[in-house]
């Protein structure tokens, strides 16, 4: 069975206390629920109201927060991280969701395609490659097994957000493609379907390069407004839906989000019926691709 989250961001940018949530997700038949940071009152966090709601109702739990992993100079925001870590010992999600930020491909990284050639693929110089490639990547290997061991699991999801880089496709191939090669686990991808138009990115493209590292996909559907500028909406029923189409190319077993503002809590349980509907690759056809 496809397991599909809603984030508490769908009853608008003001629920209250997002722990209240937790029954209308549980009864609308959500597997799990994502906790936003930035909807947190201010100077309040109650992750462990949270943490209880979540568990007295059975709901798994995303924690979703809006920092860049990678700093303007390609390093490791470990401070802040650390911070972040600090609260999901807390709040005990089973997954903590966080933006790329300016990752930086080491100068002589051997990657696919020649990935760190496309643009706007940051790239770092002779003299940078160690804050961007192992160095860095060890000190975040060693964040991450730290929690564990106190813990217990924790993945780390990398979202591709609405910036030109913390949405660039070849930037997130890069990055994980340098993730691989290091032999860290646990690191692994949300794929945001609408993201991609803010960022201006070939959605399809991204879907084809990214879904190896694809584990959690956010689903809205991005439209032109009368002036001219992008808004997110609902996404539509209709079977040649551009969100059903991204989905083909996408892990069938990665796990599923509302990423969209409903109408009403009424409506939430039918949104949650489509994702789980919704066919996408199977594991033979995503071995047959590779």
């Amino acid at each position: 069975m496809k397991a599909v989250f809603v984030p508490t961001s769908v009853f608008g940018n003001t629920p209250g206390l997002q722990h209240e949530w937790t029954p209308t997700v549980r009864a609308a038949g959500a597997d799990g629920i994502e906790i936003r940071r930035e909807l947190f009152p201010p100077s309040k966090l109650p992750l462990a109201d949270c943490c209880e709601a979540n568990r007295n109702s059975g709901l798994r739990c995303v924690y979703s927060v809006p920092m860049e992993l990678w700093d303007e100079s390609g390093r490791l925001n470990e401070t802040q991280l650390s911070e972040i870590l600090e609260e999901a010992a807390i709040l005990r999600p089973e997954m903590l969701k966080v933006s790329l930020g300016h990752f930086m491909a080491a100068a002589e990284a051997d990657t696919e395609e020649n990935v760190t050639e496309a643009p706007g693929v940051r790239k770092a110089s002779e003299g940078q490659a160690s804050r961007s490639s192992d160095e860095q990547l060890t000190r975040l290997g060693g964040l991450l097994d730290q929690y564990r061991v106190l813990h217990g699991q924790l993945t780390l999801l990398i979202e591709n957000d609405q910036t030109p880089h913390g949405g660039n496709a070849g930037n997130l191939k890069a990055f994980f493609q340098t993730v691989e090669r290091s032999g860290l686990d646990g690191v692994r991808m949300t794929f945001d379907t609408g993201n991609w138009m803010y960022a201006g990115e070939e959605p399809v493209k991204a879907a084809l390069d990214l879904a190896p590292y694809t584990a959690y996909i956010h689903f809205k559907h991005v439209v032109y407004s009368d002036d001219n500028t992008l808004q997110t909406v609902p996404i539509p029923q209709e079977e040649d839906a551009f969100w059903r189409v991204l989905l083909a190319y996408l892990p069938e077993r990665a796990f599923r989000a509302i990423e969209f503002t409903i109408p009403g809590p009424d409506s939430l349980s039918g949104y949650l019926k489509m994702l789980r509907q919704a066919q996408g690759m199977p594991e033979k056809g995503r071995k047959e691709r590779d």
